[in-house]
């Protein structure tokens, strides 16, 4: 034991993990109830049960509202059973360009109130990624969220999917118009560890944590995040996933 250390140092620490995982517990089961009910409604409205919507426009929000919560409940779930991603993931492989259409469809009414165009560009077969789709919707929704805050009306947050034609890398980017960050200020991002909040465009405060828990979700299955941004030109997030097995 190292000099000057307290024997019951190490209990103290473990008995305060504990209380934390026990606090993500408690909250995550009470959330879940509420979200139930959320669920059921939203399940009447996209199933359209007491009759057709008056408009095309609310069975979409319907449906998006329904898988919204539907993620909401898998995430109460994951954190109720205290499950760590890339444990029980071998060989699991996913649609990504069918992901990021439903991203670009939760998130577009976000986007039109700031009047921001969603835009998703893929190459032509693009190849499905070796990542789960959950960890996939989580990794997106923060990076499409975190753009939309920080750009500003008449700009722009694109999803893109493309291949290295020198690599043969899988490459997903999440590029956006907005105020960007100058080069201290991307530096202490790119440490990738939870930074002082920071208000969006219009009064939303990021909470400074997203690209800690995105490069923490992404780094079991090998996946490197790199990030560029200039100020007034926008920031760009590559997501580099391993070349496909042949």
């Amino acid at each position: 034991m190292p000099n000057g250390q307290n024997p019951s140092d190490d209990d103290t620490e473990l008995n305060a993990l504990g209380a934390r995982g026990d606090l993500v517990s408690d909250v995550a089961h009470e959330m879940r109830n509420p979200l139930n009910a959320l669920l059921a409604y939203t399940e009447l409205l996209k199933t359209e049960r007491h009759g057709r919507h008056s408009h095309p426009k609310y069975k979409q929000y319907s449906d998006i509202a329904h898988d919204a919560a539907e993620a909401l409940v898998r995430i109460c779930d994951r954190l109720l059973l205290g499950e760590e991603t890339g444990s029980d993931d071998a060989g699991v492989e996913t649609d990504s360009c069918a992901v990021a259409k439903r991203m670009i469809a939760r998130y577009s009414a976000m986007a039109e109130q700031k009047k921001i165009t969603l835009d998703m560009r893929f190459d032509r077969e693009f190849p499905k990624v070796p990542i789960p789709v959950a960890v996939l919707e989580d990794v997106l929704g923060n990076l499409v969220v975190n753009a939309i805050k920080f750009t500003p009306a008449g700009g722009t947050v694109a999803v893109i999917g493309k291949r290295d034609p020198v690599t043969g890398a899988v490459i997903m980017v999440i590029r956006d118009t907005g105020i960007g960050m100058p080069a201290e200020k991307l530096s202490e991002v790119l440490k990738f560890l939870p930074v002082k909040p920071v208000e969006g465009l219009q009064g939303e405060m990021g909470t400074g944590r997203g690209l800690s828990i995105v490069k923490k979700q992404l780094a079991p299955y090998g996946v490197a995040v790199e990030i560029r941004s200039n100020p007034n030109f926008g920031t760009s997030v590559s997501l580099v996933f391993p070349p496909p097995k042949a």
